[in-house]
């Protein structure tokens, strides 16, 4: 019982469930780990390319800065004119930058501190410069000649400013280069993994409808099944009483239409437990699909033979012209089963039958199966009575 347990199509609907709840728990798992995954790295990476734009935009700022002072200074040596040293025409910032401030900003990257290393010196020597050409201006000194050495503002001071902060914005591009590189490196690799992923749920989807439909049809099958055994005889594969039940209406409205009769043969096995004490009930199952056989082959397609337990057959005849067909089937019925039954075992069973016949539908009644199977049930009791192997007609009803 366990093993068509564990077979059962509802088993697999469990399996199936359990399968598909694993597999998007572990989906759902990779996915949260990857989002997770590319936020941290999209969230370095921003900042990482942040931060070296404000590096940049800071080296523009110190660099222009520091050209205003050189080109104040030297604007002022020429017009002696003290508006060119005015420090909101050099920096309109509150703090001013610095090149101790950039090295700062820079942080861990020892490469570019030490590029930077002797900036601060240099600009020092530019402000302490530039301070004194201020304390000249407002002390109504001249300017320092054209030509004379302008203390910190010399040529080769400015130059050396200016290639280190242009080697340190280079170097600074190309780390942004590089780094926008790699976060779009890292939101591709992202983007494929997730398309892997996504892959992955599509076949699993795939894989789980394919099993569900292949469960589906095999439920439909199951209960198509179990209906169709509900509706049969186990033994002999014949209609049950249930089975007439369901189609009453239908094979009464079938006579009705053709303007026929409909005919109820109830059949009683005789002789058979006699079958069964001598041989056994694996024979007497025999003999009663022999019978069954026997009958089928009296009948037309249309006629319905049902088994009602024990050895009680119910036989309806959709359409007969009149009682005197339905007692010629009942007449060849009692002979082939009157027949002898070879057995397996290499003994001979001998039984023989007895009918009640019923006619249905020959006037303006409404009878039910019911109604019938009782009328005819009460012709093959007297038909018994009056000695067995025979058949005896019910009495039709009053119009």
């Amino acid at each position: 019982m366990q093993t068509d347990i564990d077979r059962s199509v509802f088993t697999g609907f469990k399996r199936v469930l359990r399968l598909g709840a694993l597999i998007f728990a572990l989906i759902i798992l990779v996915l949260f780990a990857m989002i997770f995954y590319q936020h941290q790295r999209s969230a370095e990476a921003v900042r990482s390319v942040e931060h070296t734009r404000q590096v940049i935009a800071y080296i523009d700022a110190l660099r222009t800065y520091l050209l205003n002072l050189d080109n104040a200074v030297r604007k002022y040596a020429e017009s002696h004119d003290p508006a060119h040293l005015d420090p909101k025409l050099i920096c309109r910032q509150a703090r001013c930058p610095s090149a101790e401030h950039l090295i700062a900003l820079i942080g861990s990257d020892g490469t570019q501190t030490a590029r930077l290393a002797p900036l601060p010196a240099l600009q020092s020597a530019l402000e302490t410069g530039f301070s004194a050409f201020q304390q000249r201006a407002e002390a109504g000194l001249n300017a320092t000649p054209a030509g004379q050495e302008l203390g910190g503002f010399d040529q080769s001071a400015i130059e050396q400013i200016h290639r280190i902060l242009i080697e340190a914005g280079r170097e600074e591009l190309n780390q942004l280069e590089t780094r926008e590189a790699a976060r779009i490196r890292d939101q591709n690799l992202s983007s494929a993994l997730l398309g892997i992923a996504g892959l992955w749920t599509g076949l699993a989807l795939l894989g789980l409808y394919r099993e569900t439909v292949r469960l589906i049809r095999a439920g439909i099958h199951a209960e198509q099944t179990i209906r169709q055994l509900s509706l049969r005889d186990p033994l002999t594969g014949l209609a049950n009483r249930r089975f007439l039940q369901e189609n009453e209406k239908h094979l009464i409205a079938g006579a009705k239409r053709s303007g026929k009769q409909m005919a109820v043969l109830a059949v009683d096995l005789d002789d058979f437990k006699a079958v069964n004490d001598r041989f056994g009930h694996a024979a007497g199952d025999a003999v009663l699909v022999t019978s069954a056989e026997r009958m089928k082959l009296l009948l037309r397609e249309a006629d319905v033979i049902a088994r009602f337990g024990g050895d009680e057959f119910i036989i309806v005849l959709g359409q007969v012209d009149n009682a005197a067909a339905a007692r010629e089937v009942a007449s060849r019925v009692v002979e082939s089963l009157c027949q002898p039954i070879p057995l397996t075992g290499g003994g001979t069973a001998r039984i023989g039958a007895s009918v009640g016949v019923a006619m249905c539908c020959t006037g303006t009644g409404s009878e039910t199966l019911d109604d019938l199977f009782k009328k005819a049930d009460t012709a093959l009791y007297a038909a018994k009575r009056e000695g067995k192997h025979t058949f005896r007609e019910a009495k039709a009803s009053a119009a």
